[in-house]
């Protein structure tokens, strides 16, 4: 033992705080900060083992290259004689045997903790740390009901840059055969000495969930080697009912975790990460009985944030008025109970004098942020307020003296008092997603900020100089993932509107996965990373884009552009449904949201509602689009509307000259009339257009071709109009295999009537419904708490 007053290095010891199998802990006080800290000591009787200092050493270096806020954090590392330490933040609460001790925990709280488990073993395991020891005794509850990670003493790290579920590429610290862990929790290739990968913490893991839900052990028997066999050979037992029922979903989670082959288990802990999220806040209303936008606006305060004005009107600062609005929002989107207007929303107020009423009404919100600065070198006077727009009367108020080094206090304060304001209570997740924002440098975010600036100009100037801002903000801050979610946006659209031919998109996806490895659970990541994927490059990967939207909604809820993709996603795939139920809660965020209310008109033209799908693509048509003018096409010819179908055509012809989907939908009309010439003509353009030709007369988008699978589909229609039932199978087939397997659209649209009746066709449709049916398992499997009995069970 260490005696209060001795010194180690710097630091005061104050007091023993406890001990386990890999050091001492005391309380200690760093007088060169001022502050408390954790000191831990390797016991003295571990000095002279080569092997316990090692590991001892591991697991400093191993949690220092980790930055998380549910791993405890490493500030210091040292030897004072023969005496080595480590410095660590100081915890107030309680190990979560601790809490155990009162038996199992409410399901709530249970998904909570798993949650936030979870989101640090992601983080580790994309840095290549396997933790190996996860139990209750190494799982810290605080007193703000945030859950640490302690003790990587046995932790291994994998190859630099592998894959976390790749056991090829451990770097062994063991022999073969030695066991390490502890008795109880450990994997059956724990047990057995093999090798162990990141699905061996996740067994761990597991092992306590169970314990969390049940209160018992799930595996324990009477002796420590009977205990080790039951993990090798038994299945977990029965969950009791008393003191209270465990939740269906939590039990299937954590049964799925101790699966004995490694290949049954979750296999990656971002995946636990996100579904727990989700169980934990039991997010939204089951998806078949989807609510309308005016429904999930009744139950949820709205607010807008205006762009801040600069007091001293100096164009140096012009930046700083849409980046801090911007900040704000994202910041308040954080809180799930309320619904935040995007930046694209407040857009329109960027040159226009408003009141903050008149713009509250407009933007149909309870309240508006109306804010100001004054600047000074780094040091900012912000002052905020708070505006209900039904009277103009101030909510709430304050003056904040801040500098761009701790602006982000600033949003932490700000978007507590506007939660406070509205009455709006904030759950442990809005606390925690509120207390995980980023905290860059000041240099850093300020040139973030000018990057988001300058990217929403949608300009191929401002997106040069976005990703000019971004680059800089990431060399200033390499551990600044925002900014590289930032750089990859921008070098994304630059691949997709503006350089199609250059590296842009590679160039993306690289810079998305960099993003992933600094910051794994960021919901922008999640995003971008489900944008890439469901693209023509990476063959429109469904499955990976539903987990990523869904993540990224979890711990965003207000992020709007990802409830627009999703419903995207979604009815690609024949879940039209769930896809209006997500453009209905992306128009609850921003009811003048154009994109969603057309991906909304063409799910409900893909249901066969034809007139509802035009009156719905007609009211988004007022910011015209490529796709919008061809939906507007579809509908009328649907609707027997020829005429109306024509002039959308050359409408589209005019203003998206070249473009496949052009040629196709005139195609369409052609063949309708029996113009049989002519549709063939049509064929003959857009295939040629999408094989290669398509830049000898016109360039175009490249965003555009992204859509050939719906060109591909109406070649089928017009084969089908025209009696030419094989090649219409082909060109269905095709377009399937290219992205768009919506089956049930195949079913019901009477333009492929002619060959509905071949047993071509019928299988082309029992296969498409077996993939699709995947999809729907794979969304409600992340979305198994919304129904209401998962609800009341999680209550």
């Amino acid at each position: 033992m260490i005696s209060a007053g001795a010194k180690l290095g710097p630091y005061e010891i104050l007091a023993p705080l406890g001990a386990g199998g890999m050091g001492e802990v005391y309380r200690a006080r760093d007088g060169r900060l001022g502050r408390d800290v954790a000191v831990k000591v390797l016991p003295e009787k571990f000095t002279t083992d080569p092997e316990a200092v090692a590991r001892f050493e591991r697991e400093a270096f191993a949690v220092a290259a980790l930055s998380h806020p549910n791993i405890l954090s490493i500030f210091d590392f040292g030897q004072e004689g023969a005496v080595s330490f480590v410095v660590t933040e100081l915890l107030e609460g309680e190990t979560l045997r601790e809490k155990l001790a009162a038996g199992p925990l409410p399901a709530r709280k249970a998904a909570d903790y798993a949650a936030q488990i979870a989101r640090g073993l992601s983080a580790a395991h994309s840095r290549g740390v396997i933790h190996r020891d996860l139990k209750p005794e190494n799982l810290f509850v605080t007193k703000d009901g945030f859950v640490k990670i302690l003790d990587f003493g046995l932790a291994r790290r994998t190859a630099a840059g592998s894959d976390e579920t790749n056991a090829d590429t451990l770097v062994a610290l063991t022999e073969p055969g030695v066991v390490l862990g502890t008795v109880g929790y450990m994997s059956p290739e724990q047990v057995r000495g093999e090798a162990t990968d990141a699905r061996s913490d996740i067994f761990s893991f597991g092992a306590v969930l169970f314990e969390m839900l049940s209160g018992l052990r799930p595996f324990r028997r009477g002796s420590p080697a009977e205990t080790l066999t039951a993990i090798l050979r038994d299945e977990p037992p029965e969950m009791p009912e008393e003191p209270r029922p465990a939740s269906p979903a939590l039990e299937r989670i954590a049964r799925r975790c101790l699966e004995k082959n490694p290949e049954s288990r979750f296999q990656q802990a971002r995946d636990l990460a996100y579904t727990l999220e989700v169980l934990a806040e039991a997010p939204a209303p089951r998806a078949a009985a989807p609510r309308s936008a005016a429904e999930a606006r009744e139950d949820r305060r709205s607010v807008a944030v205006l762009f801040f004005k600069d007091l001293s009107a100096n164009p140096e600062n012009a930046h700083l008025g849409l980046g801090l609005a911007d900040s704000t929002i994202t910041e308040l989107a954080l809180v799930k109970s309320l619904l935040v207007r995007p930046t694209s929303a407040i857009l329109r107020y960027r040159d226009r004098a408003v009141s903050p009423e008149e713009a509250g009404r407009e933007l149909g919100v309870d309240a508006v942020v109306d804010g100001s600065f004054q600047r000074s070198g780094s040091r900012l006077r912000v002052t905020v307020q708070l505006i209900a727009t039904a009277d103009g009367r101030s909510l709430w108020g304050s003056k904040i003296d801040t500098s761009l080094d701790d602006i982000f206090r600033m949003q932490d304060e700000v978007s507590r008092k506007i939660a406070q304001a509205l009455e709006v209570e904030l759950s442990p997740a809005d606390e925690r997603r509120l207390s995980r924002a980023a905290r860059p440098s000041g240099e850093a975010y300020e040139l973030y900020l000018k990057g988001r600036s300058y990217l929403l100009t949608e300009t191929i100037e401002g997106t040069k100089e976005a990703i000019a801002a971004f680059e800089r903000a990431y060399e200033l801050d390499p551990h600044f993932a925002l900014a590289l979610v930032g750089l990859a946006s921008a070098y994304s659209r630059m691949g997709f509107t503006f350089d199609p031919g250059g590296d842009w998109l590679d160039r993306a996806e690289a810079t998305s996965r960099k993003a992933a490895v600094v910051e794994p659970g960021l919901p922008e990541g999640h995003y971008l990373e489900g944008l890439l994927a469901w693209s023509p490059r990476r063959g429109f990967n469904h499955a990976t884009a539903i987990r990523e939207y869904l993540a990224a909604i979890a711990g965003r809820p207000n992020l709007t552009e990802a409830h627009q993709r999703l419903g995207v996603v979604l009815f690609h795939v024949a879940m039209l449904e769930e896809s209006a139920a997500h453009a209905g809660q992306a128009l609850a965020i921003d009811p003048e949201d154009s994109q969603a209310k057309m991906y909304l008109g063409f799910t409900r033209y893909l249901q066969g509602r034809y007139r509802e799908g035009l009156e719905i693509s007609t009211s988004a048509d007022r910011e015209p689009s490529l796709w919008s003018i061809y939906q507007l096409g579809l509908c009328r010819l649907r609707l027997g509307d020829v005429d109306g179908a024509s002039e959308a055509a050359e409408r589209s012809a005019r203003l998206f000259a070249g473009d496949p989907g052009s040629h196709s939908l005139k195609g369409l009309i052609a063949a309708f009339r029996g113009d049989t010439a002519e549709a063939r003509r049509r064929i003959d353009l857009t295939v040629r257009h999408q094989a290669g030709e398509r830049f000898i007369e016109v360039p175009v988008r490249m965003a555009s071709f992204g859509h050939y699978h719906h060109a591909q589909y109406d070649i089928a229609c017009m084969h089908a109009l025209m009696g030419e039932k094989e090649l219409a199978l082909d060109f269905l087939t095709a377009s399937a295999k290219n992205g768009f397997p919506c089956y049930s659209f195949f079913e019901r649209d009477p333009f492929l009537e002619s060959i509905r009746g071949e047993d071509r066709f019928r299988r082309l449709v029992e296969k498409l419904k077996e993939e699709c049916d995947g999809y729907q398992n794979l969304y409600r499997a992340v979305q198994s708490s919304s129904g209401r009995s998962e609800s009341e069970a999680l209550a």
